[in-house]
């Protein structure tokens, strides 16, 4: 098997090939799980462990979250059953709900991030919706108190104005 390494990993696999030639590395993957041994850093797959652990999406999209957690498990070992199973308890109540209705089985996290992705995007169009519409009847409900309250201050100056009128021409 040709390989080429350099710096550390090449010296940490030239040792291993003079020390014991005949044990040298049979197949890429033997020789991968052995760098792996060496170069891995352990506080970062528990800490990234802790992180998935305690991943939820709440109040984010769900792209920014689903991001967020394929950067945590990138660091895992986690196969995919595993992983789709997780980020159905990890999504936002929304998003539980859609996909208890849905009657679809999918095979896989990408089938599954894209039907999430789908029914995320329409739900923020119908709340944008929804938003949109709620300060339009707000507005429109000012303007008639406003002019409510407008026409009663007008009727309520000319009073003002007829009682003071009628006071001075009294006092005359």
């Amino acid at each position: 098997m040709i390989f080429r390494l350099e710096d550390d990993a090449d010296q940490q696999i030239y040792a291993k090939h003079h020390v014991d030639a005949f044990s040298f590395y049979q197949s890429l993957s033997e020789l991968l799980k052995h760098l792996k041994e060496i170069y891995e850093d352990q506080n970062l797959i528990r800490k990234c462990r802790c992180k998935y652990v305690a991943l939820k999406q709440l109040n984010k999209s769900f792209s920014s979250f689903y991001s967020e957690f394929t950067r945590i498990f990138s660091f895992l070992n986690y196969d995919n059953i595993t992983l789709m199973n997780d980020i159905q308890n990890k999504i936002n109540n929304r998003l539980q709900n859609a996909l208890s209705v849905c009657l679809i089985k999918f095979s896989s996290l990408d089938k599954l991030k894209i039907f999430l992705q789908d029914v995320n995007n329409k739900q923020r169009v119908n709340y944008q919706l929804r938003d949109e519409q709620r300060t339009v009847k707000s507005i429109a409900a000012s303007k008639k108190r406003f002019v409510s309250s407008s026409t009663s201050a007008s009727a309520s100056t000319t009073s003002y104005v007829q009682l003071t009128t009628f006071f001075i021409l009294e006092s005359e």
